[in-house]
Order: C-alpha cells, then sequence, then structure tokens
C-alpha cells in the first residue's frame, strides 16, 4: 500500500517535471520527506496527499483514487445526472450552448462523448455523418479521409491527436482515453507530402464542405474548473465559430437550417 500510493504520487511529480527538491521548496517541506514518500518508507497523511496533488493539478478524479489507495475517503463528489444540486451547473451549460445559435457548440466528457448539442452541431454532425457515433474520435477514425466532408481532414485529426496527448498527459493516461488516441494516431500515418498545415492562418481551422459551400471554423473550449463534482469537472464545452467571412454569412442568412 505504502509502495503504491509514492508512486502513484511520484508519477504525477514527474509528469509535471519537478524534480524531488523543486516540489519540497515550493511545498515547503524537506525534499527527504518526499523521497520517503515515494519509496514507500513513509505514509503521506491525507493532507499531505491533497497538498501534493492540489499543487500538481492533479485531476479530481484521480485526487479520490489515489486518497482511496492510501486508505482515506475520498473528498469529491461524484454524483449523478439527475441530481437536484448539479441542476444549476446543467442549465448554465445549456444556456451557454443554445446561446452560441446558429453556430454550432457542444458538451464533451473527459472521454470525447457527446453529452449534448445546441441544434446547428446536431445538424453539422448528421451532415458529417457522424450522428450514429456518440464518440466524436471515435466518429473521426471511422471517417475515411478519401469521401470525407472535412476537406482538411488530416490537418483537423491532427489537431485532435495533439489534444489528446496534451489531455492524457495531464489526467495520467486513463486507459479508454489512451486507447483513443493510439487508434486516432494509428489514422495518421502520412508521408512527408500528405500533411502541410497552413502556417499563414492565425488559428488553425476546420474546413468542410456542406451545401456545395466551403465553411471554416474554429473553436473555442471553456471548461468548469470550480466544480467539485467529478463527472462535471471534466466536461469540456467546445463553442465553435466562423473563421472567415463566407461561414459567418452562411449561418446568418438561414442557410444552415
Amino acid at each position: 500500500m505504502k509502495n503504491t500510493i509514492g508512486k502513484i504520487l511520484k508519477k504525477w511529480r514527474t509528469q509535471a517535471r519537478y524534480s524531488q527538491l523543486k516540489l519540497a521548496i515550493e511545498l515547503d517541506v524537506s525534499s527527504k520527506h518526499i523521497s520517503f514518500i515515494e519509496t514507500g518508507r513513509s505514509l503521506p497523511s491525507k493532507e499531505m496527499i491533497l497538498k501534493i496533488c492540489e499543487f500538481l493539478q492533479v485531476p479530481k478524479g484521480e485526487i479520490n483514487r489515489t486518497l482511496n489507495i492510501a486508505g482515506y475517503a475520498p473528498i469529491y463528489a461524484e454524483l449523478s445526472s439527475s441530481d437536484k444540486s448539479l441542476e444549476p451547473v446543467f442549465d448554465a451549460i445549456d444556456n451557454m450552448i443554445q446561446s452560441h445559435m446558429p453556430y454550432p457548440a457542444l458538451v464533451l466528457n473527459q472521454y470525447w462523448d457527446v453529452v449534448n448539442t445546441n441544434d446547428s452541431a446536431k445538424s453539422l454532425l448528421e451532415s458529417l455523418g457522424y450522428s450514429e457515433h456518440t464518440n466524436l474520435v471515435e466518429a473521426l477514425i471511422s471517417d475515411n479521409p478519401k469521401i470525407s466532408k472535412i476537406i482538411n481532414w488530416h490537418e483537423t485529426v491532427s489537431s485532435v491527436a495533439t489534444r489528446l496527448r496534451q489531455e492524457n498527459s495531464l489526467l495520467g493516461s486513463p486507459q479508454r482515453l489512451q486507447e483513443l488516441e493510439n487508434k486516432l494516431s494509428d489514422c495518421l500515418q502520412l508521408s512527408d507530402s500528405d500533411y502541410y498545415p497552413d502556417t499563414e492562418e492565425i488559428v488553425i481551422s476546420t474546413k468542410i464542405k456542406l451545401n456545395n459551400k466551403e465553411l471554416s471554423y474554429f473553436s473555442i473550449i471553456a471548461q468548469l474548473g470550480t466544480v467539485q463534482d467529478v463527472t462535471v469537472s471534466e466536461y469540456k464545452v467546445e463553442l465553435m465559430f466562423p473563421a472567415n467571412t463566407a461561414t459567418k454569412k452562411y449561418y446568418i442568412s438561414g442557410a444552415a437550417e
């Protein structure tokens, strides 16, 4: 048990690229104490585990798991989506994506499952042939780049793969998320001539062929950092914006309806 909790805390420290000495200085403890915890010679208190995890920005679900392994009670709730105490949060999320109309907006969980969409995003996913999938990454994996309505498929999928790598690094590579990253990376076995990102663009946009028009989008992603529930804290609200005037006019004119 002692050795297990030490290995977990060491993994989070090395993942954050902190040496034992640097972490000890930041937490105002001795480096020997950090060493003893990581080697299992000392069992950390609940307060020390929380101090280390919160400083290293460990996700709430992983903090609960770490506390449980060490023999302590978890501190963050994992409520059902039907729990009344979450209603203000879900109302706020729904208001955010509905207010974003006529542009697409969707809500994803930690594993990129589609939790909610506004009507514009629902229509876009249907047009892409993704509506039969509940997971956005799996939809991209099943898509055929040769016939996809995403014009810059390789560029778009490469950008998503980068996001997955970053999230896996931050979350400690949960099994399902790591599997999705691996599968998506397998789709990107490209030669040097297959993929040239447009370096003149300010942001990497997703270009889609829709109703005989080329539309271009970029996204702004919001997360609920102060929510104390594990599941909802991992939600991502993705707001898609027109990346050019033609796309903006397409939606304002009502052509997307």
